[in-house]
C-alpha cells in the first residue's frame, strides 16, 4: 500500500526524556497514595450514609405496609444510557499544545483564553483529522501490523461476549491475514453453540472454513487500493443497499432504482434516507465515478444512508404528491415496453395437468403499466 499513510512505530526515549519520565512517575506515586488516603475516607463517609439509607428505607417500607425492594425500586432510578461523545474543544486545545508543550500547559496558555470561533473550528476540524489518519493510518511492519490485530480482535471479543450474555445475541467471526508476509495467524470466534450451526446444517468445520479462507485471500493478494477498486465498490454497495431492504421489508426483494417512486417508496411505505449530495441516484454498478462510490459506501457503512419505514402521515402525504404530478402530465418512473403483438389474440399455453382445451385472451390489457414489481 504505497500511497496510504504510515504509522512510524515509536522511537527510544532520550536521557533527559527518562529522567524526565522518572520524575513524573515519582510525582504519580505521591498523588496515588495521597488519592487513595482520600478513597478510604471518601468510602467509609458512603459506607456510613449506606447505613442509614438502609435503616430510613426500612423504616419507611414498615410504616406503608410494603416490601423493602419496592422502596428501594421507587428511590432508586438511573439513567442506563449515555449521550455519544462528540469532539471537544477542549480536546482539540491538548491536540494543537501537545506539539509544543505538555498537556497541562495547554489549559492556562493565553493562546487558548479568547478565540474566535472560526479558530476553535480550526482546531475541532484538526483533531477529527488527526483521529481518522491514527485510526486509518498503515502499520509499518508486519509485526506491528500483526500486534495490532490480535489486541484489537481481543478487545472485539470481549465485548461480544458481553453482548451475547446481555441479550442472547449469536455472533460468529473468521480472520485471516491478507497477505503470505503477514504473520497473524487465522482463527475463528464464536459465541454460545453457534459453531455447531456451520457443522450441523453448512457441513463444515470451522477449522476447515478459515484455512480455506486464508488460502483464498492470499491467493488474491490484493491489496488496499486494488480492493476498494470501482468493480468492488459497486458490488459492495449493491449487497448493502439490497441486504438492508430485504431486512426493513422483511421480504426478499431487490430494488428497482428506475421506478424507485412508485416501485419501492409508494408500494412499500419505505424510503432510502440520507442519499450523499452530488453523487446521482442510480443502482451502484451504473456508477462509474470512484469518488462517487467511495462517498456512497462510506455513507452505507456509517449508517447515514439507510432505509427507513414512513409513517402513515408521509405516505398520505406522498401518494398525494404522485397524483398531483399524474395529474400535470408528468410521467413518474419507466413505463414498461410495449408488447410487438400487443392488441392481437395469441393462444394461452397450458402446462401439467390442466384442461387440454385452448383459450385465447387478449394481449393489449396490462401492458401499459408501470413497471412496479420488483
Amino acid at each position: 500500500n504505497p500511497r496510504w499513510p504510515v504509522m512510524q512505530p515509536r522511537q527510544s526515549l532520550s536521557t533527559v526524556e527518562k529522567e524526565h519520565r522518572s520524575a513524573h512517575a515519582a510525582s504519580r506515586q505521591i498523588s496515588a497514595a495521597q488519592r487513595k488516603d482520600h478513597d478510604t475516607l471518601l468510602n467509609e463517609a458512603i459506607r456510613s450514609l449506606a447505613d442509614e439509607f438502609e435503616a430510613k428505607v426500612q423504616v419507611l417500607a414498615t410504616m406503608h405496609n410494603v416490601t423493602h425492594e419496592k422502596v428501594k425500586k421507587l428511590l432508586g432510578g438511573h439513567k442506563y444510557y449515555r449521550n455519544l461523545h462528540s469532539t471537544q474543544l477542549a480536546n482539540a486545545i491538548i491536540h494543537d499544545k501537545a506539539h509544543e508543550v505538555n498537556e497541562d500547559l495547554a489549559k492556562v496558555d493565553p493562546k487558548y483564553q479568547e478565540m474566535t470561533q472560526d479558530e476553535k473550528d480550526e482546531l475541532l476540524r484538526a483533531l477529527t483529522g488527526y483521529r481518522a489518519l491514527k485510526n486509518m493510518s498503515i502499520r509499518a511492519t508486519n509485526s506491528a501490523a500483526a500486534r495490532d490485530t490480535q489486541s484489537t480482535l481481543e478487545h472485539i471479543f470481549k465485548i461480544l461476549d458481553g453482548l451475547a450474555l446481555r441479550t442472547g445475541i449469536y455472533v460468529c467471526l473468521f480472520a485471516s491475514r491478507s497477505h503470505v508476509y503477514d504473520s497473524s495467524q487465522p482463527f475463528w470466534y464464536g459465541t454460545d453453540n453457534i459453531m455447531d450451526f456451520w457443522e450441523d446444517v453448512m457441513d463444515l468445520e470451522p477449522d476447515e472454513i478459515v484455512r480455506k479462507m486464508e488460502q483464498w485471500a492470499c491467493m488474491h493478494g490484493k491489496n488496499i487500493e486494488e480492493r476498494n477498486s470501482v468493480e468492488g465498490m459497486q458490488r459492495l454497495c449493491a449487497r448493502i443497499l439490497n441486504s438492508g431492504l430485504c431486512v426493513v421489508a422483511k421480504k426478499k426483494i431487490q430494488i428497482n432504482f428506475i421506478n424507485f417512486e412508485v416501485a419501492i417508496k409508494a408500494k412499500y411505505g419505505i424510503d432510502l434516507v440520507g442519499w450523499p449530495e452530488g453523487v446521482p441516484f442510480q443502482s451502484p454498478h451504473a456508477i462509474t465515478n470512484a469518488e462517487h462510490l467511495h462517498t456512497l459506501c462510506d455513507a452505507l457503512k456509517a449508517g447515514t444512508c439507510r432505509w427507513a419505514y414512513m409513517s402513515r402521515q408521509q405516505c398520505v402525504q406522498y401518494q398525494d404528491q404522485l397524483k398531483e404530478r399524474r395529474s400535470a402530465g408528468e410521467l413518474i418512473g419507466k413505463p414498461r415496453k410495449k408488447r410487438s403483438d400487443a392488441g392481437r389474440k395469441r393462444r394461452r399455453t397450458t402446462s401439467g395437468k390442466g384442461p387440454k382445451s385452448a383459450t385465447t385472451i387478449d394481449s393489449s390489457s396490462g401492458e401499459n403499466s408501470l413497471e412496479d414489481d420488483i
